[in-house]
Order: structure tokens, then C-alpha cells, then sequence
């Protein structure tokens, strides 16, 4: 699958000089404009502008002016240590969860290099046990204690997310009643565990945060029996689809062999485009929501809900086409629309953010029985309870790999998935959490993680995720703006106010000027002492995202700021103008924008519609 199965629009980075005065203090802005133009040129706008500027480490708060050099606090530096945490489940042969193992009982291996565990808690039920190392020996102190006061790291953060873009409404209603026992047994008074509600239709929304409460729950997931169901309306167009093709396989004839096999490819790409972009319009949302997960400490169940997603959108039609006309080679076009390096980024964002995933296929069990009211051909078979299905494990094939990369289960080809939901409730009732201090800073690769047991019977069954990334602060923040195109989620501690300036036309072209004003308080930008003057830095993030879906690079533009002593009173009551400048076609957008004050070290994050020129 290309990487164009949802092309980004195009934008263009310029600079130009705008001037603003405050009193006697006069500032020199930036503005970015953004254009829609071919990619090599927006490549290489984006080498040409893109680097960020480097800036000093020590900050501190505005001084008053009158407050004496010797008073002012001086520049402070901090060395960040990266602890790595892992959730680690151990079962028998049986299947049986193992208790009662000991930070000695484990071995962990970052890219193959066995690292020293500083931190290790097990969960037993409703009770969590920490045992610690002696620092002088590294040997254990017995026996592991009781923890008194949880911390937000350790409570079950369990996610109900249903993908209603791949999810036939008959089997999203019965799936969810499945769930609802599941809730009503994890979630309430004397319980160790948070939900959330997600759902993806036109847009993705959260319908209920992180709660305790079963009713609230409840309450989200009864919310989601109530909508249309995408995946039903995108079904209906594409099953004439299907009906056509049978159609020609059915009634080719020797004489028009090629023609009617060149007719049939040509509906079989149009289905598989299609296909291609749902799958791509679901994997980018899941990736959306993951990074509003930013933060929230701790390992995340994620269970999600759908009818599967094909690893190759293109595998059953183009099968199916040359098994009806063997002189034509469909198969070999198939590896065009392979989407595994989709799904092993997603596993690596996953674990980066430790979730892990737990996949219910909702389509139940599936036979390979023809039902009797269908014609024979492309995708035809039945399920064996009677929901209407695609009829192809093709789908699951993804599924595993999501549940498997990640640490979790993937609950499939049954009709009983309350014991696949038993599965998920013992995994965070009974698991072992280790901790180590990584040896990778935030590189924003990924870096593989084994676990092995040592000195305890052979024939335990160690699941664990396959490994992690950790993103550097730039990346963070990137993903961040990204996220939020799909949930809005506003955090604004500065008090930063947009200003949309009216649109105008380019002239001689069908853009227009799209201006965004951002006010920034000066008295909330840290700011560095110097002996003439105050500097600061601003970095100004911005995306957008259109109505068909389609989103830009997130720019990235550094502002400094300088602001002389004499001007330093007045300055302080006023607000630091940034324009930033985007040239768009008249259309809806989502704009989502971080602003980051570069020596403080905070960053503000704010999202908005705007209709251009639609009327």
C-alpha cells in the first residue's frame, strides 16, 4: 500500500516582516504562509526552513525591574532520567496466571543488552505488592509489602474503542452487549480501574473520559448503539460492486476472456482504492487518539472493537480474479496495497504510549459454509450466528498482529468472547510491572525488549511487548498537534487569544490569504537576563486538516525575542503578535496549533474550525 493511500495537501513555508508596537517597544515579526503546491516543492521548503534554533537550557521567571542583579535567580539545569516500565504477564501450561514471582525471577534485555531492574511492583487482584533491591548487594529485601497509597500509574486504564468505520451495526450492538457484564464487574466502588468511551465515525470523539463509574460507562457505550453505523453505508455502494464482478466472472466467454478480464480489474482497483482508504482513514484516527494519550502514566488497555481490518485490502478480489481468469497475473499487483509497515508503526506508537491492544473481532464465528441465499462467488460465506459479515479471515490476520506487538489478545472467530473479555480482566488483575533505567535517550527509535524467567520451573509462558519508542520533545509535540485535528483537546495555561483576520484573495489564483493573529501574553514568556536586555524564544507548531480528510506536515517556525530593559515595564502589559499566513483553497479546516515557550518549557495547545470563502 503506497504511501499516498491518503495524500497529504501540499503546503509552501515563506517568511515576511510585519511590524507591531507597544509604546516605545517596537517587535519584528515572522509570518509563515502555507500553500498548496507539488510535494518536491514542499520537500524542499521544508530542508530549506524546517531546523529548529537552538536555544539555551536555564530560565527563570520575569524579574521585576527594579528588583536588584544579586536577587534574580540564576539559570537552573535538569538531567532527565528515562525509567522504562514493562508489564509483564506470566502464565503455565495451563493458561494460568503465575503469582508470587520475585524481582530476581526476571531478566530484561533492551536490544539484547541485559539491563539492571530498579523498580518492580505485582499485581494480585485488587492488591499490589512491591518489592525492592538492596542498593549496596542488589539482592532482594523480603518479603514484598502491600502498597498503601496507588498511584495514577497503577490503576487499570482500560479503553472501549469502536471503529465504526469497519464495524457492521448488528455486530457492534452484540458486541456490546457482551461487554456490558465486563463493565459492570471492573468498574465501581472498591474497583482499581478508569474507563474511557471512544468512537470513530465522521470524526473521532470521545464520548466518556477516564471514570470509575460503571453507570457512566454504560451510559457512553448504549450512546454508540445509537449511531449509523459507516461501515453499513459504505457497505452498500460496494456491493454492487461485487455483484458486477461476480457478474462478468459468471458470464465470460472464451471469445471476450480479456476483454471482460480487463473490464473486472478495473472495478477491482476502484473497490480495493476504496478499501484502501477506510483502512487508511481508521489506522490515521487510532494513531490520532493514541497520541492524545500523551501523559497519562501507566500501561492503557485499549479494546477495540470492530469487524477486522485487512493487512492487504487488495488480497480477496485479486485472488479471486485469478482464480477466474488464470491468464492474468492480479496477484502480482496485490503487494502495491500491502499495509503491514501501516500496522507495525501503529504497534510501536502503541507501545511508546503503553498501550496495549486487545482486538475483538465482532464478526463472531465464522464457517466456511455457503449460505443459502447467496450466489456462489466472491466473498459469500456465512457466519454461524447468522450476523452479516464479510466472509474472510483475511481480516484477522492484522488483529493478531495489533494484540501480538503490543502485549495484549486478539479475540477472534467466536461467538463467546466473554472468555476472551476473562482473558483481558486477569491480564491487569494478575501482572508483574519492571522497571529499568533505559540506556536510549529520545531518539525516536524503536529499541527491542525480551523478558526471560530465571530460576523457576520450565514451561511458564512470558507475554510482554516487543519493545518501545521514546520520542523526543519535538516529536511529542508534532503528534500532539496531529491528535488534536481529530479530538479537540485544548490546554492553554498562557492565555494565548486567536485573532482570524478576514480572507483575501490572491490575485491572478483561486487561494486565499488566511491570516491567523496569535496574542501571547508577555508576562507568561520566560524570559533570560542579559546585561542590555531580556530574551526569550517562542516556537509556533501549526496543521491543518480539510474536509475530505486530507492533512499538511505540521510546520514548525522559531521566533526569538528580545526585549530591551528601559522597554521591559511597558512590555510586560502588552501581548507578543505572531501572524502566521496560510495560502488554502475555500473549504472547511480544522487548524490545530502549539504554541511552546522554548525556555520555559511549557507548551500551549489550541484547535479551531474555519470555513473559507464556502458561500
Amino acid at each position: 500500500m503506497s504511501e499516498e493511500g491518503q495524500p497529504a495537501l501540499s503546503f509552501f513555508l515563506q517568511f515576511s516582516r510585519r511590524e507591531f508596537s507597544f509604546a516605545a517597544l517596537s517587535f519584528i515579526i515572522y509570518s509563515m504562509a502555507v500553500k498548496k503546491i507539488i510535494p518536491w516543492v514542499l520537500a524542499l521548503s521544508l530542508l530549506i526552513f524546517g531546523d529548529a534554533l537552538n536555544t539555551s537550557a536555564g530560565s527563570f521567571k520575569h524579574p521585576d525591574q527594579q528588583q536588584k542583579q544579586e536577587e534574580i535567580p540564576r539559570p537552573s539545569y535538569e538531567v532527565k532520567v528515562i525509567v522504562t516500565n514493562i508489564d509483564v504477564v506470566v502464565t503455565d501450561k495451563a493458561g494460568k496466571r503465575v503469582t508470587g514471582l520475585r524481582p530476581e525471577h526476571f531478566q530484561i534485555y533492551e536490544d539484547g543488552l541485559l539491563q539492571k531492574l530498579t523498580n518492580f511492583y505485582e499485581v494480585k487482584g485488587t492488591e499490589i505488592y512491591v518489592s525492592q533491591a538492596d542498593k549496596e548487594t542488589g539482592q532482594p529485601l523480603p518479603p514484598p509489602r502491600p502498597l498503601l497509597e496507588r498511584t495514577p500509574r497503577v490503576a487499570n486504564k482500560i479503553i472501549f474503542y469502536f471503529d465504526n468505520w469497519h464495524l457492521h451495526p448488528m455486530n457492534r450492538n452484540w458486541s456490546i452487549k457482551k461487554l456490558e457484564a465486563f463493565i459492570r464487574n471492573n468498574f465501581g466502588a472498591g474497583k482499581n480501574s478508569l474507563g474511557m468511551v471512544v468512537c470513530l465515525e465522521q470524526k473521532l470523539e470521545c464520548l466518556q473520559d477516564f471514570t470509575p463509574e460503571s453507570g457512566l460507562l454504560l451510559q457512553a457505550i448504549n450512546d454508540v448503539k445509537g449511531r449509523s453505523g459507516q461501515a453499513l453505508m459504505r457497505a452498500r455502494t460496494k456491493e454492487d460492486l461485487k455483484k458486477e464482478l461476480n457478474r462478468i466472472v459468471s458470464e465470460t466467454s472464451r471469445e471476450r476472456r480479456f476483454e471482460d478480464y480487463e473490464k473486472a480489474m478495473g472495478m477491482a482497483r476502484s473497490y480495493v482504492e476504496a478499501e484502501q482508504g477506510d483502512l487508511v482513514y481508521s489506522l490515521n484516527s487510532l494513531s490520532a487518539f493514541l497520541d492524545h494519550l500523551t501523559g497519562i502514566e501507566g500501561r492503557k488497555i485499549l479494546i477495540y472493537v470492530s469487524d477486522g481490518l485487512p493487512l492487504n485490502p487488495s488480497e480477496e478480489v485479486f485472488s479471486f480474479l485469478d482464480q477466474a481468469f488464470p491468464q492474468g497475473r492480479a496477484q502480482a499487483e496485490a503487494m502495491n496495497y500491502d499495509a503491514t509497515h501501516f500496522f507495525r508503526n501503529l504497534t510501536s506508537q502503541c507501545n511508546a504510549h503503553e498501550v496495549s491492544l486487545y482486538p475483538i473481532n465482532s464478526r463472531g464465528l465464522e464457517t466456511m459454509t455457503l449460505s443459502a441465499d447467496q450466489e456462489a462467488g466472491w466473498n459469500v460465506y456465512s457466519r454461524g450466528s447468522g450476523m452479516i459479515k464479510p466472509g474472510s479471515r483475511v481480516q484477522d490476520t492484522a488483529l493478531k498482529i495489533m494484540a501480538e506487538e503490543t502485549g495484549g489478545v486478539a479475540i477472534l472467530n467466536t461467538n463467546e468472547i466473554e472468555s476472551g473479555l476473562k482473558k483481558i480482566e486477569d491480564d491487569f488483575s494478575y501482572h508483574y510491572s519492571l522497571g529499568y533505567v533505559s540506556p536510549s535517550r529520545e531518539d525516536n527509535k524503536f529499541h527491542s525488549i525480551e523478558v526471560k524467567l530465571a530460576g523457576v520451573k520450565d514451561g511458564y509462558t512470558v507475554r510482554v511487548r516487543h519493545g518501545y519508542l521514546h520520542y523526543s520533545p519535538e516529536e511529542t509535540i508534532k503528534k500532539s498537534v496531529f491528535s488534536r485535528l481529530y479530538l479537540e483537546r485544548l490546554y492553554n495555561p498562557m492565555n494565548i487569544k486567536i485573532q482570524v483576520l478576514p480572507e483575501e484573495r490572491i490575485p491572478g489564483s483561486d487561494n486565499l490569504s488566511l491570516d491567523i493573529k496569535l496574542l501571547i501574553p508577555i508576562k507568561d514568556i520566560t524570559l533570560l537576563e542579559n546585561a542590555e536586555d531580556y530574551t526569550g524564544q517562542i516556537k509556533v507548531y501549526v496543521a491543518l486538516k480539510d474536509a475530505g480528510g486530507y492533512i499538511s506536515p505540521c510546520h514548525e517556525l522559531s521566533q526569538d525575542i528580545r526585549i530591551p530593559k528601559k522597554d521591559y515595564g511597558t512590555a510586560i502589559k502588552s501581548y507578543y503578535p505572531y501572524v502566521a499566513e496560510m495560502f488554502v483553497k475555500p473549504g472547511v479546516y480544522t487548524i490545530s496549533l502549539a504554541v511552546r515557550d522554548v525556555l520555559g518549557e511549557s507548551t500551549n495547545y489550541l484547535q479551531f474550525e474555519r470555513a473559507v470563502a464556502t458561500k
